[in-house]
Parts: structure tokens; sequence; C-alpha cells
């Protein structure tokens, strides 16, 4: 693994419009968007499929034989 060392950027706050600003790598920034992008997909089927369950839209099966 490289070294982490990252410099710091500072961005007047005339720039950011008062606002306090995150410099980061594009390639650090497109893992993270990536992350982000897989967890929210990941977190809206677990809420479809409680969702389902609630209205016992789903089906217990007491093996995966049964859907062959």
């Amino acid at each position: 693994m490289k070294n982490m060392v990252t410099p710091i950027a500072t961005i007047s706050k005339k720039v950011s419009g008062g606002n306090e600003l995150v410099v980061v790598r594009r390639a650090d920034f497109e893992i993270f968007d990536r992350w982000r992008r897989e967890t929210r997909d990941a977190l809206s089927k677990v809420n479809r499929g409680r969702e389902e369950y609630r209205n016992k839209k789903t089906v217990i099966a007491p093996s995966p034989r049964k859907f062959r």
C-alpha cells in the first residue's frame, strides 16, 4: 500500500460562498461514488423485500428445489 499522505487545499470563502469544501482526488471520489450508488441500490432492494414481506407477497419455501 502506498504512503497515504494527502495534501490539504484551502479554498477561499469567497469562492465557496462561505461553505466548507473538501477537495479529494478524482479516483477517491469515484470509489466513494460507486460505493454510494451500490449501497443505495442494495438498501432499496432490502426495503422492497421488507415491504413485500409485510404485504404477504413472499413465498416461504422449505427448500430452494421448490423453485426449480
